[in-house]
C-alpha cells in the first residue's frame, strides 16, 4: 500500500520590488522570511536580477534582510546559462553587462574559461566605439592586456547579455558588428548579408556568434519614483537597429531566459524541491508554490502558464510595493493581489490552513 505524504505549501519570491526596494528592505520582509524559516516552509528567491555569483547575491540579501540564507535558495536570471559551458566553455565569448571586472569574473567563476569584454575590445580596436568621451577612461581600466592583439582574427561564439549593459552606445554596436560579420570575426562583414534566395535573407547563416539574453524584464523597480529601463530595454533597442540595418527583412534570432520563460521555472522547482528535501520531514512533500511578485509581465506571467513536470501547482500573487501599482489593471490577472509580501505570505498559509501560532 503506498503512502501519500503530507503536502505543504512552498514560496518563490522575487526580490526587487517584493523584498528590497532600491538597497532597502521593504517593510514586513524580514519578519516574512524569519516566519517561513521558523515554520520549516521552503523558500526559493527567483529573480531576474544578477550580475554576481547566487553565493555573493545570496548574501547581500541575507545582509540586507539581516537574516541567514543558503546559496540553494537562489535562481537568478541567468543560472541557466551553467547549461551552455559545455558548448561555449572553451570557446571566446563576449560577455557584457555590469561594469569592471564583475560580469568577466562571473563568467568565468560559471566556467566560461575565454570570456572577454567591451572593453578588451575597444583597447584592441580604438576607433570601435563611435564616441567614447564619457565612458573611454572605464573601459581603458578595465580592459585585459593579455587580451591585447588577439582578438582580432579571433572567432567570438557567442554574446552573453547577463545584466543590463552600462555603455549601450558601444555594445549596442559591437553586438551588430559581430552579427554582421563573417563568422563572428570583428572587422569582416559576411557576404551572405542580404541574399535574398538564403533563409532570412542569409543573415545569421554565416557562423555568427549566438546571441544570448539573460533578462526579459524591460523596466524594474528602484528607488525612483518611476521603473527604470533594463536588460529587455535594450534588447529591443537592439531589435530596432536590427530592423532597420536589415531593412525589415530579416528576423533577429536570439534566446532568453530569465522570468517568464518556461527554462527559469524549471531551474526554481527543482531548487525549491531540493531546499525541500533539507527542511522537510520525510512525510511531507510541496504541493503548492505560490509565486510572489510585482511584475505581471514576468512573476505573474510565468507562475500562470508553468506546466510543472512535477505536478505540483504554482499560484501567482502580486504585490503593490514595485512595478505594480495599487489600482491599476495588471496586464496579467494574478490568482490573487496583496498590498505587500507579508500580507501575500499570510493570505497563502491562511488558504492552506497553516497554523503560525
Amino acid at each position: 500500500m503506498t503512502q501519500t505524504n503530507e503536502l505543504t505549501p512552498a514560496f518563490a519570491f522575487d526580490i526587487d520590488g517584493v523584498l528590497i526596494k532600491g538597497k532597502k528592505p521593504v517593510p514586513g520582509a524580514r519578519e516574512t522570511i524569519q516566519l517561513l524559516q521558523r515554520l520549516r516552509i521552503p523558500f526559493i528567491f527567483l529573480t531576474n536580477g544578477g550580475g554576481h555569483t547566487e553565493e555573493t547575491h545570496v548574501a547581500k540579501l541575507a545582509r540586507r534582510l539581516d537574516v541567514e540564507l543558503d546559496a540553494r535558495q537562489f535562481v537568478q536570471s541567468h543560472t541557466p546559462f551553467f547549461d551552455l559551458v559545455p558548448q561555449y566553455g572553451d570557446q571566446t565569448v563576449l560577455v557584457l553587462g555590469g561594469s569592471g571586472q564583475q560580469i568577466r569574473d562571473l563568467a568565468q567563476a560559471y566556467g566560461f574559461r575565454k570570456a572577454v569584454t567591451s572593453s578588451d575590445l575597444l583597447a584592441e580596436f580604438p576607433h570601435i566605439h563611435p564616441f567614447p568621451e564619457m565612458t573611454g577612461s572605464h573601459h581603458a581600466e578595465h580592459a585585459r592586456p593579455d587580451h591585447a592583439s588577439k582578438l582580432g582574427a579571433t572567432r567570438i561564439a557567442a554574446i552573453l547579455v547577463w545584466t543590463s549593459p552600462r555603455d549601450w552606445c558601444l555594445d549596442l554596436q559591437v553586438v551588430m558588428d559581430l552579427l554582421l560579420s563573417e563568422r563572428g570575426v570583428l572587422g569582416t562583414r559576411s557576404a551572405l548579408n542580404g541574399d535574398m534566395l538564403r533563409p532570412n535573407f542569409g543573415y545569421q547563416a554565416d557562423g555568427q556568434p549566438g546571441l544570448f539574453f539573460s533578462n526579459p524584464d524591460f523596466e524594474w523597480s528602484t528607488e525612483h519614483t518611476q521603473p527604470r529601463f533594463a536588460q529587455g530595454a535594450f534588447r529591443e533597442a537592439l531589435k530596432g537597429i536590427w530592423a532597420f540595418a536589415t531593412g525589415c527583412t530579416a528576423e533577429l534570432r536570439y534566446s532568453v531566459v530569465g522570468k517568464p520563460t518556461e527554462a527559469t521555472y524549471v531551474y526554481g522547482e527543482r531548487a525549491l524541491r531540493g531546499y525541500g528535501d533539507l527542511v522537510l520531514p520525510p512525510d511531507r512533500e510541496i504541493g503548492t508554490v505560490y509565486m510572489v511578485g510585482d511584475n505581471p509581465e514576468s512573476d505573474i506571467v510565468g507562475a500562470n502558464e508553468f506546466a510543472s513536470p512535477a505536478g505540483i501547482q504554482w499560484r501567482s500573487v502580486l504585490v503593490e510595493t514595485g512595478i505594480h501599482s495599487p489600482g491599476a489593471v495588471p496586464t496579467a490577472e494574478p490568482f490573487h493581489i496583496a498590498r505587500n509580501v507579508k500580507e501575500a505570505v499570510e493570505w497563502a498559509l491562511g488558504r492552506e490552513g497553516v497554523d503560525t501560532s
